[in-house]
């Protein structure tokens, strides 16, 4: 699974939630907290509706200790501990394209908007003007042989 991540624009004020990442996920998939256990960390799912309220992103930057290994090759397990932001508008990252169901193709300009189910977000031509979080795609580029999505929030309840 892709799990490249480009921090591009992050305010310092942002807030950070550490979570207990839930079944196949990674870098760029939404979730919801909920429960916070006594380690500090919090539980969280999958959003069940675009119009979920106290969505995070999981934007978990790999630390990789080993030379043969590239960012490519991090993988989040079930329950492993990984930070999420909150989003707000403004904030601009590259997560990788396979990251984002192609509801429509990508591009420059589509949508990308959550989806109630595997945490995973999708593009559109459109917004409903009920979603809690949404992004704009900026551009499409290549890191490290990974085809990339420069996401720009423009929208965060």
């Amino acid at each position: 699974m892709a799990n490249l991540i480009d921090l591009i624009k992050v305010s310092s004020a942002a807030t950070y939630f550490t979570v207990l990442a839930p079944a196949s996920y990674a870098n760029g998939y939404l979730a919801t907290i909920s429960t916070i256990n006594t380690d500090g960390t919090y539980d969280c799912a999958a959003p069940s509706d675009i119009t979920d309220l106290g969505m995070v992103m999981v934007l978990a930057v790999p630390l990789s200790y080993e030379a043969q290994y590239v960012e490519n090759d991090y993988t989040i397990a079930t329950g492993d501990e990984v930070r999420a932001i909150v989003p707000y508008r403004g904030l601009v990252v590259g997560i990788p394209q396979a990251n984002i169901t192609a509801g429509v193709a990508l591009a420059a300009g589509k949508y990308v908007i959550p989806v109630g189910g595997n945490g995973k977000m999708t593009s559109s031509d459109d917004l409903a003007d009920t979603e809690t979080v949404a992004f704009i795609i900026d551009q499409l580029y290549t890191k490290s042989g990974v085809s990339m999505a420069q996401l720009r929030c423009i929208k965060a309840i």
